[in-house]
């Protein structure tokens, strides 16, 4: 709960460090815009590179959270979203020495901005925040991405009351006593540890959640024993809200056509 916080803290001061870059950026143009002679001046080169600086250091304040926040949420297309904006600004910083790079960099931040909107989004969705979604939207159009920056800072306090107000699940682990359904804990990053019981060794052919469709990423071990076995399984969570605290059924395939079952409890 604490690093999800710290996450939120981290996404709300980036958000107000673009804001800001943002403001600094527009009166530079307006005193240029008032004073022409004052356009290649020691006193706009030094308020551009602020901007460009509180912009940088904003935007990875940003990237910390959203990396803090995939623990809670699948947040890595806003990791990979801020580090193509960086990328992209940095591009254009050096399009007075060449030209081409003030395309390449447009287009980095274009994208940037819609993978970081898109995950603003996602994680007013997962909060049920409709302000932190509009803030999402506005950024992910990239030409209102300020608006929306701004509204995403004030959006976070929302959020943080809503992860503070929920309810603290304790950890719950079914232990059956029938050997045959296993039991474990499925987490919201799609790690589920799971106790299974087998009647003799074989490999693992597959996993799943029952009901659901999700891509298995990753089984280990991938063989079973006659017995007790302890298995990791990494699911591909998307798309989906499960509920904390609810049992979620989990089938594994062997090779020798036997079907392993387990409960599963479902934790942020």
């Amino acid at each position: 709960m604490e690093s999800s916080i710290q996450a939120l803290k981290n996404i709300k001061t980036g958000s107000l460090y673009y804001f800001l870059a943002i403001i600094i950026a527009l009166v530079t143009e307006v005193v240029i815009f008032r004073e022409k002679s004052l356009a290649n001046s020691f006193f706009v080169l030094i308020f551009e590179l602020v901007a460009y600086g509180i912009l940088l250091i904003g935007f990875s304040r940003m990237r910390t959270g959203f990396f803090q926040l995939s623990k809670t949420i699948n947040t890595y297309i806003g990791t990979t979203g801020v580090n193509i904006f960086i990328i992209g600004i940095v591009a254009l910083l050096f399009g007075a020495i060449l030209p081409i790079l003030i395309y390449i960099g447009g287009s980095l931040v274009f994208i940037g901005d819609v993978m970081i909107g898109y995950t603003i989004y996602k994680i007013g969705q997962r909060f049920q925040v409709n302000t932190e979604k509009i803030a999402g939207i506005l950024v992910m159009i990239s030409i209102t991405s300020f608006i929306g920056y701004i509204i995403s800072y004030f959006a976070s306090d929302e959020v943080m009351r809503k992860m503070l107000q929920a309810p603290r699940e304790e950890k719950l682990l079914i232990v059956s006593s029938d050997k045959s359904i296993g039991y474990g804990i499925l987490k919201s990053n799609g790690d589920a540890n799971v106790v299974v019981y087998s009647k003799e060794s074989s490999e693992i052919i597959s996993a799943q959640i029952m009901g659901y469709n999700f891509q298995t990423l990753q089984i280990n071990p991938k063989t079973v024993m006659a017995g007790e076995n302890r298995i990791y399984i990494k699911f591909a969570l998307s798309g989906v809200m499960f509920v904390p605290g609810n049992i979620y059924n989990l089938e594994i395939l062997l090779a020798n056509n036997e079907k392993l079952l387990a409960s599963l409890v479902y934790e942020l």
